[in-house]
């Protein structure tokens, strides 16, 4: 009972700093990526003090779900957005069952350019559009880096999220981190395909080429045996979907993500071309849940593929409709900005329902 009033009263808080910064930095054109900086960085200083054990919230030993050979101690899990290790930190402190690593590209980019990320309402829904342009370090960071104590030291699974613009850059970006989680004594790692982003070409040459995403499976099975998830767009059809579903069944220890953003057009939300550098972008949040709940449904009845679901899951009622619907484990992105402490309160929740 306290666990959970300290995380309601946690989620005022944060929520209402969360509108402070945005609004002091509210500007013409308006940019939510620099109130997004700035909260980083604030969350960064709370993760390097002893105020970080406000943040530490026990998981119920009741709700765990197991992928395969993988056990999470809370069937929700981060989606691969983040790569801010004391983001990735804090989630896990507040209870998260596991987390996903922003997609790994081979050469650095920046992205696309600012104005890149935007609230907005769509459907007479809160939501968030990005055209961020998979944003990265790179791949020689990423492995230099992915041995961060700070987060193993959970040992819960860690995903990391693969992406690439052919399927020779799939493998190289692939082998590279394989030879690095090879070297390690930390187990708990799954690889995620990323074929799903809207913002960028990226992926597309395996979500329209099935024999190359075969070959790329094939070539990952000859080398690892650790859980492959692939992560198909809600732009997909359903075809396409069970196409992937059917694929997957050829293959051991494979599921999939049925979830990223959502393509729509700036016009559509009202965004002028000062508010967001691109003509459209990804969309995110509570608008997307429908489909979601669809999808998840889809495959359930038409595969056995494990699934992973994602987009516009943002409260315990709606993680408990894709679980009903046959989602193994629940993948969340724009709730973890939006309110972080949803996390403990969706876990006390899901305990007392089992």
């Amino acid at each position: 009972m306290f666990s959970n009033t300290r995380a309601k009263i946690l989620s005022i808080d944060y929520r209402f700093i969360r509108r402070t910064i945005i609004n002091l930095c509210a500007r013409r054109p308006r940019d939510l990526e620099q109130a997004i900086i700035i909260g980083d960085r604030l969350n960064s200083g709370l993760m390097h003090s002893p105020l970080r054990n406000l943040f530490k919230f026990s998981i119920p030993k009741n709700i765990s779900a197991s992928l395969f050979d993988l056990e999470f101690p809370s069937p929700i899990i981060a989606a691969s957005f983040k790569d801010d290790i004391d983001a990735l930190f804090q989630w896990q402190l507040l209870g998260l069952g596991g987390i996903t690593y922003k997609t790994v590209l081979k050469a650095p980019s920046e992205g696309n350019k600012r104005p890149r990320i935007q609230e907005i309402q769509y459907n007479s829904h809160y939501g968030l559009i990005n055209s961020l342009g998979l944003p990265t370090k790179g791949l020689e960071h990423f492995v230099s880096s992915f041995d961060n104590k700070q987060i193993l030291s959970f040992n819960r699974p860690v995903g990391i999220s693969i992406g690439g613009n052919s399927l020779d850059e799939y493998l190289d970006v692939f082998n590279k981190i394989h030879l690095k989680v090879h070297s390690l004594d930390f187990k708990k790692v799954f690889y995620e395909i990323n074929i799903s982003c809207p913002n960028t070409q990226d992926g597309k040459c395996l979500s329209d080429n099935l024999e190359d995403l075969s070959s790329l499976i094939r070539a990952i099975r000859s080398v690892s045996s650790n859980i492959v998830i692939i992560k198909v767009s809600p732009d997909s059809s359903d075809e396409e979907v069970l196409n992937i579903c059917e694929l997957l069944s050829h293959f051991e220890k494979c599921a999939i993500n049925v979830g990223n953003t959502k393509y729509i057009s700036t016009q559509s939300v009202g965004l002028n071309a000062n508010e967001f550098s691109e003509e459209g972008g990804g969309l995110s949040g509570i608008a997307l849940f429908e489909n979601t709940l669809k999808r998840v449904e889809l495959v359930h009845n038409n595969s056995k593929i494990p699934i992973i679901a994602t987009g516009g899951i943002m409260d315990y009622n709606q993680v408990k409709a894709v679980q009903d619907k046959g989602a193994i484990l629940i993948g969340m992105a724009t709730q973890l900005v939006n309110d972080p402490f949803k996390i403990p309160q969706i876990n006390i929740k899901l305990s007392y329902a089992s």
